[in-house]
Formats: structure tokens, sequence, C-alpha cells
């Protein structure tokens, strides 16, 4: 492997995370906003709760937004010639539906948080620049100044693409395989400030996120149904 061909993989690695993350967020911004007069209408005949609307909608965005993002996955795993061995394409498997949840919850949020959709989809550019600015690859990490660094830590672009260098520079199929080492891995690591031994704290903290954006987006949901009369 030379420099340029560790630069294009983790630059493809990237790539899957924003396209994860853009297809499934802005999929929801555009459908989600036309329930609200709906939901409105029919909570306050005492046909269901807003819970039970909102939980239906969370299940039935998990497999939509899930299945295209694997197929995507899996078929730029081996057309790009990422590391392919059966633990890597297993936990690459586990990111992808993380990152793509992490983006379905921060949709669903700013849907119901939003009081219309022009508003919502205003929000979400602006936001989403800086968390992707942020996640690792046009910038790196450990150098971005302290009134900005702190956006990382509120950004799975960040914590998708760290989980993702780790899990693909952990060892490496091809010629070149039997040259690589934990060493090699650290160092390819080290042009973004990611650590191997962070690996499950990503995981953990994506799944943070995706309760945390549901959590907020029902609770702005709730209000502006029980305030809307």
């Amino acid at each position: 492997l030379t420099r340029v061909g560790i630069g294009n993989l983790n630059g493809a690695l990237f790539y899957i995370v924003s396209e994860l993350t853009y297809s499934s967020l802005f999929g929801i911004l555009t459908c989600l906003p036309g329930d609200y007069p709906l939901v409105v209408r029919e909570y306050h005949d005492g046909i269901y709760y807003v819970f039970s609307y909102y939980l239906a909608r969370i299940f039935s965005y998990i497999p939509l937004f899930s299945l295209d993002g694997l197929l995507m996955l899996y078929v730029c795993y081996w057309m790009v010639g990422f590391s392919s061995s059966v633990t890597q394409v297993i936990f690459a498997t586990i990111i992808a539906f993380l990152v793509e949840q992490s983006s379905s919850a921060f949709g669903v949020m700013l849907a119901c948080i939003s009081p219309s959709y022009p508003i919502a989809v205003a929000l979400a550019g602006p936001l989403l620049t800086l968390l992707s600015l942020t996640g690792g690859l046009f910038a790196n990490v450990g150098t971005l100044p302290p009134y900005v660094s702190w956006i990382q830590y509120l950004s799975w672009f960040r914590y998708g693409f760290e989980a993702l260098a780790i899990n693909q520079w952990q060892e490496v199929n091809g010629v070149n395989s039997t040259d690589w080492n934990t060493q090699r891995r650290d160092e390819v690591l080290s042009m973004f400030s990611f650590r191997a031994d962070r690996f499950v704290i990503d995981l953990l903290l994506m799944v943070a996120f995706i309760l945390g954006f549901y959590a907020i987006g029902y609770f702005g949901l709730s209000l502006r149904v029980f305030k809307s009369r």
C-alpha cells in the first residue's frame, strides 16, 4: 500500500459515511413534516397518542433507511477494495447501520422541532456542513482550534469515520498483508488523530446519539402538538 492508496481508501470511507447521512436525513425531512397536520387532528380527536405515532414512525424508518445503505456499503466494499475479512465486514455493517440510524434520528429530530419544512431544511444545511467539516477527513481533529474542536464531539461523521478507519486498517488483505502490523495501523490512524482503542467508544456514542436525538424529537413534537389547540 502506498500513501496515495491509503489516502484514497480513507476518502472512500468518509464518502460512505456522507452518503449514508445525506440520503436518509433529507429523505426523512422531505416526508415527515407532511404528517404533522394529520397527527394534530387525530391526537386531539383521541385516536392515538403522540408517543404511539412517534414510535411507529421510528420503527417504519429503521428498515427503510438501513437496507439501502447496507446494499451500497457491500457494493462499495468489494468495488473499492476494502479489507474484507468476515470480521471486518460484520463490523462495517454495524458501523454503517449506526451511522445511518444516527442521521435518521437527527432528521426526525429536526423535522419534529422545526415549525415547517423550509425551516428544517434551512437548518439541516449549515449543521451538516459543520458536522462534516469536523468529521476527520477535511481537517485533523487534533489540530482544530478550541472554538471549533468541540463540534467534533457532536458529530456522528467523526465517530463513524473513525470506527470505519479503525476497522479497515485492523488488517489488510493483499500482497502486503503479511507486512501489516499494529504500528502501521496506528500510523495511518494518527494522520487524523484517531486511536484504535476508541472503537467501542465510537459505537456507544453513536447509540447515544440515536437515543438522544429521538428523545429530543419526541419532546419537541409533543410540545408542538399539545400547543396546537
